[in-house]
């Protein structure tokens, strides 16, 4: 569902691109694997 609305948040009202979806999908996915990597760190502490 994250994926499917960061997609979404890119298109227009016409289902015209505002940007790149890639973009906003690889944004999502960095994001997420970063609070993994910071709970793993913790986690290890």
């Amino acid at each position: 569902t994250a994926i499917v609305n960061a997609i979404a948040n890119v298109l227009g009202p016409k289902g015209e691109k505002t940007a790149d979806p890639a973009e906003a999908v690889a944004t999502l996915v960095s994001g997420l694997a970063q609070g993994v990597r910071s709970a793993r760190l913790a986690a290890a502490e």
